[in-house]
């Protein structure tokens, strides 16, 4: 079964503590009132219930040795006249026999036993009950000398004395409702002035928690501490603050102010006249600390917003450093398991998202020497950081990256390595440029060496091959020293294609500018080479760029390199493949590449840096003079242009010959 209850509010809840403490002090008061009376007025009742019984008693001497029966009667009959509550009087002889009564209805015989008085008392009362009333019964010795003459009894009634109880109760009850309605009347007018402000504390906490710190609980005082210490001290931060007490401020610069917060400065505020005129009750007191709570909590609130702006500022250039920087920058834990990583850092590394690389690679598995790990970790450890260590990493692609390491440790307060946080520059294509510097100076000093040593024996040659010449003709064909003289002749001349190959590579000739499209070019060498590749079962594929437009260069020239290095392609596929050759317009930076793609075996990675070489070649004896590259080299570089080749062993090679985008003038100047 549910409890049915009741919840009052402040105001009902005044009204009914004050109802009750006045009905249980007007309880506790008739009840204690009544008490006291109904004990007083008894003993006053007994005390004249005797008085009367003795004083009839004395008058009775007299009448009662005389046996002047007449008498005896008035004096009964004044006694009971003489008060309302007594109910009844008789006179008894020595041996208990009535002489007279006040009864009208004839004397009931039971009342002569009902009290007597012992020897030796001086007046007995004993309490009767009629059946319709309590009665007193008093009974007095009549005495002359030492001898009793009979007893004297009178009967007083109760009803009078509970008559003047009854009547004491109802003006106590009177007086019990008067008192309840002023204290009503009271603790309405204080409820109401109580609720009132408990209400107003109330909407006030209610505004704050909807954001609104503006709101004051407590009145506005009619006199402010610059008005009531006649202070003009504008710089003052109390000076025209109307929703905090002076004493909630910190900062006033009132003489007998002390410095410092709330807490400080409250006990020397109490004795100031401005904190004993404007300070109220409780209720405004608290009202008060709500206000100052508030433009506190307002204060903190402005204040936290203005660093969480500068954090999320700093957040916000930290993350655009980060994620704009070229370099890979990462952080990862105290075992190199990777917490973030840049966008560059994803990019080198070959990964398409932060989720797919996060939480599956450590620092250690993009090594290419995995035990590295340990020996970066211990001298990170001991110093504190490391900087530009030259590591190889793996890309998830497979490829080697040649970079410089960077990176600081991250310490706990015990000291604990929790993390790693690094750079790591990727210096590979610095490497290749410097290797294709080497490699260009190397062929410098090489052409430069070859072109004395091709005239020095250019001359010598001619004359062996003029001389060996003449002697065919004296020899009959077929006899043995004709075939000698004709084997001598084949190999000098194939050493004098070696040597204008040199002489062409060690001296520029003359190169024709003009204006020229480049992928009508390379469809002029492909048409060339088309049939014989089919024959070997390699397929060409080309994807031009329209977007090109004419520059300058040497048409015949650049047929000779585009040629060698289809040649080169074809002779790399062992058995059947493809070769795509493309171009592509750079904007912005105005020049064009060409890039040759073969499905070859590619090229072993320590070959690569001497495939320029001249007469360096993995052909068989007779295949090759090793000169083909290093004279398209020579071809390109006069176009102010570069090659570049990438390739990995078993996936082919990529060559990429960058040409400027240039025009010539009438004089075959390029520009």
């Amino acid at each position: 079964m549910r409890r049915f209850q009741i919840k009052f509010g402040f105001r009902g809840k005044v009204y009914v503590g004050t109802i009750s403490i006045v009905l249980l002090s007007g309880f506790l008061i008739a009840l204690s009132v009544s008490t006291i009376v109904s004990d007083v007025l008894s003993k006053e009742f007994k005390n004249r219930g005797i008085s009367i019984a003795i004083n009839l008693a004395a008058r009775s001497e007299e009448p009662i040795l005389a046996m002047d029966f007449l008498r005896m009667k008035d004096l009964i009959d004044e006694g009971v006249r003489s008060s309302d509550d007594i109910s009844y009087a008789f006179t008894l002889d020595q041996n208990g026999e009535v002489l007279s009564h006040t009864f009208e209805g004839g004397f009931p015989v039971e009342l002569k036993t009902a009290n007597r008085v012992s020897e030796g008392q001086d007046y007995n009362i004993k309490l009767l009950d009629t059946g319709k009333d309590l009665i007193y019964d008093f009974a007095a010795p009549v005495f002359v000398g030492n001898h009793r003459l009979g007893t004297v009894r009178i009967g007083l009634s109760r009803t009078k004395v509970k008559e003047t109880i009854n009547d004491l109760l109802s003006t106590i009850l009177v007086l019990m409702g008067l008192s309840i309605l002023i204290a009503g009347l009271a603790g309405a007018g204080f409820a109401d002035q109580v609720t009132r402000r408990i209400k107003k504390l109330h909407w006030a906490s209610e505004e704050a928690l909807r954001g609104n710190l503006d709101v004051q609980a407590a009145p506005l005082l009619k006199k402010n501490c610059w008005e009531i210490m006649n202070c003009n001290n504008e710089a003052c931060p109390a000076y025209g603050e109307r929703h905090r007490r002076c004493w909630y401020v910190a900062g006033t610069m009132c003489p007998e102010c002390v410095d410092g917060e709330y807490v400080k400065k409250i006990e020397n505020c109490r004795s100031c006249r401005v904190y004993r005129r404007n300070s109220g009750d409780e209720i405004q007191h608290l009202a008060e600390s709500f206000d100052a709570m508030t433009q506190s909590l307002k204060d903190h609130i402005t204040r936290v917003e203005e660093s969480k702006e500068a954090i999320e500022k700093s957040g916000r250039k930290y993350r655009r450093i980060f994620e704009g920087s070229m370099d890979f920058i990462f952080v990862a834990d105290n075992k190199g398991n990777f917490l973030d990583i840049n966008q560059a850092g994803l990019a080198l590394l070959g990964y398409d998202s932060k989720e797919a690389f996060l939480g599956t690679v450590n620092l250690g598995d993009i090594l290419v020497e995995p035990e590295r790990i340990e020996s970066l970790f211990e001298e990170i450890a001991s110093k504190g950081f490391i900087k530009d260590m030259e590591c190889t990493l793996r890309a998830r692609d497979g490829r080697e990256l040649q970079v410089l390491f960077s990176s600081t440790a991250h310490r706990d307060e015990t000291g604990q390595i929790i993390s790693y946080e690094g750079i790591i520059k990727d210096i590979t294509q610095r490497r290749n440029i410097k290797r294709q510097l080497l490699q260009a100076d190397k062929l410098a000093s090489i052409g430069q060496l070859s072109a004395g040593v091709a005239h020095e024996i250019n001359n010598p040659l001619g004359l062996i091959l003029g001389y060996t010449q003449l002697l065919i003709r004296g020899e009959p064909e077929g006899s043995e020293k004709y075939e000698d003289l004709k084997r001598i002749e084949k190999h000098g001349r194939n050493c004098k294609r070696i040597v204008e190959a040199l002489i062409s590579f060690a001296r520029r000739t003359e190169t024709k500018m003009v204006m020229i499209d480049i992928n009508q070019t390379i469809q002029e060498v492909i048409a060339v080479v088309r049939h014989q590749f089919e024959l070997d079962n390699v397929r060409i594929e080309t994807v031009f760029d329209e977007a090109i437009p004419p520059f300058g260069g040497d048409s015949d020239k650049l047929k000779q390199v585009f040629m060698n290095l289809l040649m080169n392609a074809n002779q790399a596929i062992s058995d059947s493949g493809h070769i795509t050759i493309s171009t592509k317009f750079v904007r912005g930076q105005e020049e064009v590449r060409i890039i040759v793609e073969d499905t070859g075996s590619g090229i072993p990675p320590e070959i690569i840096d001497k495939i320029f070489d001249p007469f360096f070649t993995t052909k068989p004896t007779g295949q090759g003079t090793g000169l083909g590259l290093s004279v398209s080299y020579g071809i390109v570089k006069e176009h102010n242009g570069d090659i570049l080749v990438h390739s990995e062993p078993g996936r082919g090679a990529i060559f990429t010959v960058v040409l400027p985008v240039c025009r010539v003038e009438e004089d075959g100047v390029a520009h």
